[in-house]
């Protein structure tokens, strides 16, 4: 099973995503991505939030786990680490995703969306924006 981290930044009642554009669909996500063999969690998420964001960020408590199966990859579990920016600039990520010729259908957008209309988005997953729902 693959492992993955997920960054939950909230600042002035909006939580930080990516507006993921393909072909067929738009939806949003949270930022992060897998983690490299012998990295812990924590520094893995350190290290995509710079790659992605362009942000170095504190990691602060796990807030929720979500295992799922992925149509290509198989099975998957996310753990989503509520985290703060502590330093960089946003916007400034240069990971794979920003990059010509990757293998990455369609953009990745930054966008804060507020947490008081989430229930209007495609967040992914969608377990995972419920419990924001309701915690916050």
């Amino acid at each position: 099973m693959q492992e993955r981290v997920r960054a939950i930044i909230v600042e002035k009642g909006a939580v930080l995503t990516f507006k993921r554009v393909k072909l067929d669909e738009i939806y949003w996500a949270f930022p992060g991505g897998g983690i490299e063999d012998g990295e812990e969690m924590e520094d893995a998420l350190v290290r995509e939030c710079k790659e992605e964001l362009g942000v170095d960020v504190q990691v602060q408590e796990l807030m929720f786990e979500n295992t799922f199966v992925h149509k290509k990859y198989g099975e998957q579990k996310e753990y989503f680490y509520r985290c703060v920016i502590v330093g960089g600039e946003l916007g400034t990520g240069d990971g794979p995703e920003f990059q010509e010729n990757s293998n990455y259908e369609g953009t990745h957008e930054l966008e804060w969306l507020d947490m008081n209309k989430l229930e209007k988005y495609d967040l992914r997953p969608e377990e995972v924006k419920k419990r924001l729902i309701e915690n916050f």
